[in-house]
């Protein structure tokens, strides 16, 4: 059985269409804009013209496309019978043939060589109607002969290609405690200090001459003396603080890490934050016992203050600053908790604009009341320090926090693993304890 499309007829009914389209343009022109504005007039006679000329092009247009889904059909029916493209590969039984057809060609590559579009293309697009793809619907082409090899147990798609996305790396803390102090190196496992306990000031104006009981003015008898100048009084302790060791370590297969560069520097990063977040714990929460550093929260001598209901949290941090001041040390660094510095900057004034926002808005370093701050995760929630970092405290970098691989641990080369160990060697002297402050925030409580 064998059918072609009529190509006379579909000429004729072409030409047809064509010309009922013209009378269609020519029933548009008429219209005329007798307001001036915008608006058409149409008489009854032009609406009745414009819609049967219409209906007629609707009528053509379905005749054209009647005709060539016809001969689809019976083109169809003419294709022989033979086992799907899928199941011939499945069987082992590719050809070229087959590879033909699932090399199929698109929707858009079957409209672009179509009757239709080429005739389109040449009338410069502007007869009216749609094109129609002969031989092949959109569901033709989604279930016939077209297959990937998703089905079954492959989960590899036939068509198209994957792309990795990669990894998404965890953002580095952007400050840490350890930023408040500048850098010292040091090539000693142990570091000496003496520590000043305390300072009794009795400096005071002191006469030429008083009378013998260095109290009295002078009477201008032998018996005056010169006068003595006031003891004041300064306390010292010696003290050691070790350099600790801070190190972790983790496993990875040799292969993952050919084959994953990227793995490669993610491992290396989270390894190198996770000694940097210890390191935070240690400088603040340190209990000086066994292979810990004596951290600030634990150093004698440390002052502490606890906020007032009557102030805000920046003004809690404020007047605890004062206590390092009247200590004769200027304060430059705090240490918040991330909560406690979300509260810090969403303060509102009375009109309720926000205390700090010309600061956010130009993207200026953190910091409170001329103090560099530091938020992190290592402090505790309503608890802060604040002090002279780098003066009453220093922060010793016997080494700097390096990352090691080794094939060589345990029976790593048996099982083709890799061991990666992080560390650093830090210790951390505080010989002006009186120049912190440990600070305790309360709860604001508005006044009438």
């Amino acid at each position: 059985m064998t059918t072609t499309v009529d190509n006379a007829r579909v000429r004729e009914l072409k030409s047809a269409l064509k010309a009922k389209a013209e009378q269609v343009q020519s029933i548009s022109a008429s219209f005329k804009d007798e307001t001036g504005k915008g608006h058409m007039v149409v008489s009854t006679e032009q609406a009745a013209d414009y819609r049967k000329a219409l209906g007629a092009m609707r009528e053509i247009k379905a005749l054209i496309e009647e005709e060539t889904e016809t001969a689809s059909a019976f083109a169809y029916l003419d294709e022989p019978e033979a086992p799907s493209v899928a199941a011939q590969i499945n069987a082992g039984h590719e050809t070229k043939s087959h590879r033909r057809l699932v090399e199929a060609k698109s929707l858009s590559d079957h409209f672009l060589d179509s009757e239709a579009f080429r005739e389109m293309k040449a009338d410069g697009f502007n007869r009216l109607g749609r094109a129609h793809i002969i031989g092949e619907s959109v569901y033709d082409l989604e279930k016939k002969d077209i297959f990937t090899a998703s089905g079954g147990t492959i989960d590899i798609n036939g068509f198209g290609h994957a792309e990795n996305a990669g990894m998404q790396e965890r953002m580095l803390r952007p400050g840490r405690v350890r930023d408040l102090f500048p850098a010292v190196r040091t090539t000693a496992n142990m570091i000496h200090f003496m520590r000043h306990m305390g300072f009794v000031n009795n400096a005071r104006p002191v006469a030429e001459r008083v009378a013998a009981d260095d109290v009295s003015p002078a009477t201008g008898l032998p018996t005056d003396r010169f006068g003595r100048a006031p003891r004041s009084k300064s306390s010292f302790k010696p003290f050691r603080a070790p350099i600790i060791n801070i190190r972790h370590m983790q496993d990875a297969h040799k292969n993952v890490l050919d084959d994953e560069p990227q793995l490669r520097d993610l491992l290396d990063r989270d390894m190198v934050d996770g000694v940097k977040m210890e390191e935070d714990w240690q400088i603040l929460f340190g209990d000086g016992e066994g292979d810990n550093l004596e951290g600030l929260f634990n150093t004698p001598g440390v002052q502490e203050y606890t906020g007032l209901a009557t102030d805000r949290m920046s003004a809690q941090v404020r007047r605890a600053a004062t206590l390092s001041m009247l200590s004769w040390f200027q304060p430059n660094g705090v240490v918040l908790h991330p909560y406690d510095f979300e509260e810090f900057e969403l303060e509102k004034d009375a009109n309720g604009n926000y205390m700090v926002a010309t600061s956010i808005a130009l993207g200026g370093e953190k910091r409170a009341w001329r103090m560099k701050l530091i938020d992190t995760s290592a402090m505790v929630e309503k608890r802060f320090v604040l002090g002279s970092f780098g003066y009453g405290a220093k922060l010793y970098d016997r080494a700097q926090t390096t990352v090691s691989i080794s094939t060589e641990n345990s029976d790593n080369i048996e099982r083709s693993a890799i061991t990666i160990v992080a560390e650093s060697r830090v210790g951390l002297a505080v010989p002006r304890p009186e120049s912190f402050i440990i600070g305790q925030f309360t709860d604001y409580v508005a006044t009438p």
